[in-house]
């Protein structure tokens, strides 16, 4: 399994992250206190990943990340940050972090976000693993929307519980990549079968956005039913750019 280093100011989140990751089977290399000393930790572990707290004192985790990637280009990070810190995760996705967890944090989140940018598949025992512990409907508890920095381009993921009220906040989001040249965005509905027709013009804005901003948009999605229906409605700047994958 990967070597991490995690860092944090907080003891307590330190020990947290430290419980999840090894009970994965994870070893923590390291544990850093500020940017400062995340870089210099860095540099002698060589660690598979970093976890890094955005607020700290003296280096925060923005410079951090700008310290590392500097040096150590391939160098992956989550970021670890809590609900009101939007924007200062979108610097940190420009300045190259791989992909963000919001506090408060769990141990399901944390593995799920740590396997999927080391590309790490999950292992399944036997059957009764795939079977789900209460009724909950697949996918309930799934983000509205992702957004991680993948070799330079932005990859905004949708999933079928974004609403008109999550949207919002996807838009304040891309807002904030508007500053990053180039720019390079995919806009992914992965396997959506249906969204709300109010909410399909208002996803059009993000391909105007981007390319008002002279930037690069693809559009995709893997349900091809959603994609001859979304081109059917014929909505300006999403319709005659949506592929299936």
């Amino acid at each position: 399994m990967a070597q991490i280093l995690i860092v944090d100011d907080s003891a307590i989140m330190r020990r947290n992250l430290k419980t999840i990751l090894v009970q994965a089977g994870h070893t923590v290399v390291g544990e850093a206190i500020n940017g400062g000393q995340a870089h210099l930790m860095y540099r002698t572990h060589v660690p598979d990943l970093v976890t890094m707290d955005i607020t700290m004192p003296n280096v925060n985790g923005i410079e951090a990340v700008k310290l590392i990637k500097k040096e150590f280009p391939d160098a992956k990070i989550i970021m670890v940050s809590a609900l009101d810190q939007r924007s200062m995760v979108l610097e940190a996705l420009k300045q190259g972090a791989n992909h963000y967890i919001v506090k408060p944090i769990t141990p399901e989140t944390v593995i799920e976000v740590v396997n999927k940018v080391l590309n790490i598949q999950p292992n399944v025992t036997n059957e009764a693993d795939l079977q789900p512990e209460e009724t909950v409907p697949d996918g309930a508890d799934e983000a509205p929307f992702t957004i991680e920095n993948i070799d330079n381009t932005f990859q905004i993921k949708l999933s079928p519980n974004l609403s008109e009220d999550s949207f919002a906040m996807l838009m304040q989001a891309v807002q904030g990549l508007m500053f990053v040249k180039p720019l390079k965005v995919l806009l992914n509905f992965n396997s959506i079968e249906t969204l709300p027709d109010p909410l399909l013009p208002k996803i059009a804005d993000i391909v105007t956005t981007v390319k008002r901003a002279k930037g690069i948009i693809r559009v995709v999605a893997r349900n091809k039913n959603f994609v001859t229906s979304v081109k059917e409605k014929k909505i300006n700047n999403l319709s005659e750019v949506m592929e299936g994958i």
